[in-house]
C-alpha cells in the first residue's frame, strides 16, 4: 500500500479568492513505529505573491491516517469548501466552519475502513445534495504478507494476489449525515482494484455517471440511469485496451479535448502498457491513443496523476500526466525501466493530434520523481493553469506556469442555489472566436487528488467570449454574452430558469 500514494489538492478553504493546497501524506504502521507520532496531512494556505504558509495547526486539517486520496466539495451547502480523505483504514470528513475544520466522520457515516483511494462529490440522485463515491483496492492484510518475485527479484506483490473490495457509494440525507446506498444503486462490486474515480455526464442527458480505473481487471463505466446505476464499460469501449486485455489503470480525466462538445476520457497504465485515450463519440468511446501520437511516447512510462489542462490558452486542452515507477529495484529486474520518471506534457497540435513537449517545458517538467497525484489551478491568479505533482516517498512539486504568451482566458466560478452550492455537475459550454469548448464543474480529478472548481478556459486572441452557456444541476440553462476575456467571472445560478 506504501507504494500507490497520495494525493494533493487546491481548493480556496478561506475563501479569499486564492487556491489553497492541501498535500496528503501516508504513515508508518502502528508496530513500525509505536511511539512516534503519525505524520500528518498539510495545509498550506496561500497568501498571494507565491508564497504559502503552512495553516495545518490552526485550521485542523491535520488527519493523521495512513493518507491516500482527497476529494473536496462544498458538502453542507453552506458556501465553505469541505474535504474528505481517505485513507488505508478509517478516512475521513472535515466540515469547514469557517473559523476551522471539524472531524464529523462519525456523525456523518462515511468512514469506510478499507484502502480507500480516489473520492469524488456529485449529486447522483439530482436533490440539490452532494454525494459520496469512495474507491476501495483491496483487502491488505500486512500480518499475512507472502513472498512476490520477478526475475528472480523481491517485489511487491501484485493486484490479482488480494481480494478486490467493492467502493461504496454513499448518498447525502441533506441533514449532515450520510447512507449507504452501494448495492441499491447497483455500483456493489468486489472484481475492481479501484485506484482513480470520476463523475462525468458522458451521455449528456443531465446526470453524473461514473468511471472507475482499475488495476490489472477490467474498468467500469456506471451509467445513471436514474433509478440506478448500469455498468457499460464493456459496450462504451472503455474497459480493456485496444486489443481486449485488461489494463493497469491508474489515473483518469475526463475533458473536451477535440471541442465538440462532449467531455473525452483519459486513463494512465503501467510501464509498457500504453496510456489509454478514449475519444467520445456520443454512444460509444473509440480508442484514439495511437491516432493522437500517445501510444509510443507512454510506454516507457508507469503513469498516476493525469490532468486535462489548456496550458498555453491556446483553446485546446492538453495534457499533463505524471510518472513514477511501484518497485524502487525496478532495475535490478527490468533494465530499461527506472523508479523516478519525468513528467510528461502532451501539447494538443489540433485535429485529435498530440506532441510530447515535457523535455521543453522547463526543469520542472524534466525532474525526475515517483510521481503519483497530481492537480491544476491558477494559484498565482495571472490566467494561466499551474500544477501540483506529489512523489511517494519525497516532497511534492509546485509547477508555476510561466508560458508569457499574449494569449486570453476566462475562468468561471459557478456558485450553485437550487443546485449543490459547489455547481459540481454543472456543464459549461462556450462560444467564441476559438470555437465551441465545453467542461464541467468536478470533484475528484486524475490520481487520489482534487483540482480547483473554478473552470479555465483558453481563449487564443480572442479578446470577448460571445456566449457562454450553464446547464445546472437543478435543469436550468443560464446564457451569458459578450464577456470580457482575462478575468474570473463568478456566475450564481439564477432563481428561475
Amino acid at each position: 500500500m506504501e507504494t500507490y500514494g497520495s494525493g494533493v489538492a487546491f481548493f480556496d478553504y478561506d475563501g479569499d479568492g486564492d487556491a489553497d493546497l492541501y498535500l496528503v501524506n501516508g504513515a508508518d504502521l502502528p508496530s513500525a513505529s509505536p511511539t512516534r507520532p503519525p505524520p500528518l496531512n498539510r495545509l498550506f494556505r496561500n497568501e498571494g505573491g507565491g508564497v504559502f504558509l503552512d495553516a495545518t495547526a490552526g485550521a485542523g486539517a491535520g488527519d493523521g491516517g495512513y493518507g491516500m486520496g482527497v476529494a473536496v466539495a462544498d458538502v453542507d451547502n453552506d458556501g465553505l469548501c469541505d474535504f474528505y480523505v481517505t485513507n488505508w483504514g478509517a478516512n475521513s470528513l472535515y466540515r469547514n466552519t469557517g473559523v476551522k475544520f471539524l472531524n464529523v466522520t462519525a456523525g456523518a457515516g462515511v468512514g469506510d475502513p478499507h484502502m480507500g483511494t480516489s473520492a469524488a462529490f456529485a449529486d447522483y440522485d439530482m436533490d440539490g445534495q452532494l454525494d459520496l463515491y469512495v474507491a476501495n483496492y483491496a483487502h491488505i492484510d500486512p500480518s499475512a504478507a507472502k513472498e512476490c518475485f520477478q526475475g528472480g527479484v523481491r517485489v511487491y506483490c501484485g493486484p490479482l494476489d488480494h481480494e478486490g473490495v467493492s467502493g461504496v457509494l454513499y448518498r447525502n440525507r441533506g441533514d449532515g449525515t450520510f447512507e449507504d446506498r452501494t448495492r441499491a444503486m447497483g455500483v456493489f462490486t468486489e472484481k475492481g482494484r479501484q485506484l482513480g474515480v470520476l463523475f462525468a455526464d458522458y451521455d449528456q442527458d443531465g446526470d453524473p455517471d461514473l468511471y472507475i480505473a482499475n488495476d490489472a481487471v477490467a474498468n467500469f463505466l456506471f451509467r445513471n440511469d436514474g433509478a440506478a446505476f448500469v455498468e457499460t464499460a464493456l459496450l462504451a469501449g472503455v474497459a480493456y485496451s485496444d486489443n481486449g486485455e485488461p489494463e493497469a489503470g491508474m489515473g483518469t480525466d475526463f475533458g473536451d479535448y477535440d471541442n465538440d462538445g462532449d467531455p473525452d476520457l483519459i486513463v494512465t497504465n503501467y510501464q509498457w502498457e500504453s496510456n489509454r485515450l478514449y475519444r467520445n463519440e456520443g454512444d460509444f468511446f473509440s480508442d484514439a491513443t495511437t491516432p493522437a501520437g500517445m501510444t509510443a511516447a507512454t510506454l516507457p512510462f508507469l503513469g498516476f496523476g493525469v490532468n486535462f489542462l489548456d496550458v498555453d490558452n491556446d483553446g485546446l486542452r492538453d495534457l499533463y500526466i505524471v510518472n513514477g515507477h511501484v518497485d524502487s529495484n525496478v532495475r535490478d529486474y527490468d533494465h530499461g525501466a527506472s523508479y523516478a520518471q519525468r513528467s510528461l506534457l502532451f501539447h494538443n497540435e489540433g485535429e485529435g493530434r498530440f506532441t510530447e513537449v515535457g523535455l521543453h517545458a522547463g526543469p520542472g517538467m524534466t525532474l525526475a520523481m515517483v510521481g503519483r497525484g497530481s492537480a491544476t489551478a491558477d494559484y498565482d491568479l495571472d490566467g494561466d493553469v499551474d500544477l501540483c505533482a506529489v512523489s511517494n516517498g519525497g516532497p511534492a512539486v509546485l509547477l508555476r506556469n510561466d508560458s508569457r504568451n499574449a494569449s486570453n482566458w476566462l475562468q468561471v466560478k459557478a456558485v450553485g442555489t437550487q443546485s449543490n452550492r459547489s455547481a459540481i455537475g454543472a456543464r459549461l459550454v462556450l462560444r467564441a472566436g476559438t470555437g465551441i469548448q465545453s467542461a464541467e464543474v468536478r470533484s475528484g480529478s486524475g490520481y487520489l487528488s482534487q483540482s480547483e472548481l473554478p473552470v479555465h478556459f483558453g481563449l487564443g486572441a480572442t479578446t470577448q467570449v460571445d456566449r457562454l452557456t450553464i446547464y445546472w444541476p437543478s435543469g436550468k440553462r443560464q446564457v451569458l454574452e459578450n464577456i470580457p476575456a482575462n478575468q474570473r467571472l463568478t456566475v450564481i445560478e439564477p432563481e428561475r430558469k
